[in-house]
């Protein structure tokens, strides 16, 4: 397959959440994913926030950039004048509509003694519907996984095949507090498994480490300790580069 235009995949989202945005969003009658990536921010210490290194600078920013992957969760919720249908579970309906596309997004949830589910569904016009997000937590919202499907902008941009390209986010929080989560950007070329990969520990004392991929080989991999002292050691090819360390 071809290997995906980045900016063009990026303005496809953009579009979509702007359609979403632009409806007055309520909370539906079932429950929503109670992750709250400032929870984990307000755990990474004000030493390695307000650190003027570059190196820490960077960390700072792969670690945002990883949560950030996560914003697309609030696209899970249906404006207040969705219409309700049933589609094997709890399903509701909405459309929106602009000068050029009218979008129909059909969002479902349902549970069972262990977890919540969400998907989404999208559709332009009268066309066929295609996966768009799929969701689950725990009920304790100790664990979850967001994964956003690109298969949909076959309906809206037929130039690449996205059919099997992905963005995933997986978090976890453990007994302790310690958080652990990933973004991963499938590769929809068959040498690689992820364009992008992050993986990413907070811990609950503010101390963790990042480790970023790029076409599957580690790029850089930094690591701070609960003050925001850290280290970096950055590859190329899969051979150590360059390495050092900040203080604050």
């Amino acid at each position: 397959m071809k290997r995906p235009n980045y900016l063009a995949l990026f303005a496809i989202v953009a579009t979509v959440s702007l359609f979403l945005s632009s409806c007055n969003k309520d909370t539906p009658p079932t429950e929503m994913i109670s992750f709250d990536s400032e929870e984990i921010m307000d755990n990474v210490p004000d030493g390695l926030l307000n650190s003027t290194d570059s190196y820490a600078e960077q960390c700072v920013s792969g670690i945002e950039t990883a949560l950030d992957m996560s914003s697309f969760m609030s696209d899970m919720e249906p404006p207040d004048d969705a219409i309700r249908t049933l589609k094997g579970g709890s399903t509701w309906q909405w459309t929106v509509t602009n000068f050029m596309y009218t979008i129909t997004f059909y969002w479902t949830y349902e549970e069972d003694s262990e977890k919540r589910y969400w998907t989404m569904e999208i559709k332009f016009g009268d066309g066929e519907s295609y996966p768009y997000i799929t969701a689950w937590e725990t009920k304790d919202g100790s664990e979850g996984e967001i994964q956003y499907n690109f298969g949909w902008t076959a309906a809206y941009q037929s130039v690449e095949d996205y059919e099997d390209l992905y963005w995933k986010y997986h978090w976890n929080k453990d007994a302790s507090g310690n958080y652990t989560f990933t973004w991963n950007y499938e590769s929809s070329d068959d040498t690689y498994q992820y364009y992008l990969s992050y993986e990413v520990v907070v811990n609950a004392d503010g101390s963790g480490s990042i480790n970023y991929y790029s076409m599957d080989v580690l790029f850089y991999h930094m690591e701070w300790d609960s003050l925001g002292n850290g280290s970096y050691t950055y590859y190329y090819s899969g051979t150590q580069e360059i390495s050092g360390s900040w203080t604050v």
